[in-house]
């Protein structure tokens, strides 16, 4: 059994509906990575069983990732180089 990790829990509730309905045993829980000290950023955790290709196809297209998947979340901001001066002086 593999886990599948969502930061949407309505992304995990999708994928989990779409999984259910193909017959696969499923189950939903959240988990904080090490370090977080704040509930709301834990992670959603979506276990199948059995786990199989058919998963992982759905796992992208749903928006989760697997154990060693590189995950970035969001786009870097596009900052400036260097600091804007905001009077001349």
């Amino acid at each position: 059994m593999t886990t599948i990790y969502f930061d949407s829990e309505r992304d995990a509730a999708e994928l989990m509906a779409a999984l259910t309905a193909e017959g696969y045993d499923t189950s939903l829980t959240r988990e904080g990575f090490a370090g977080e000290d704040d509930s709301d950023d834990r992670a959603w955790v979506l276990t199948a069983v059995p786990f199989d290709e058919r998963v992982v196809e759905m796992v992208d297209v749903h928006g989760g990732w697997l154990p060693g998947d590189v995950h970035l979340g969001s786009p870097p901001l596009d900052l400036p180089g260097e600091p804007r001066r905001l009077k001349d002086r």
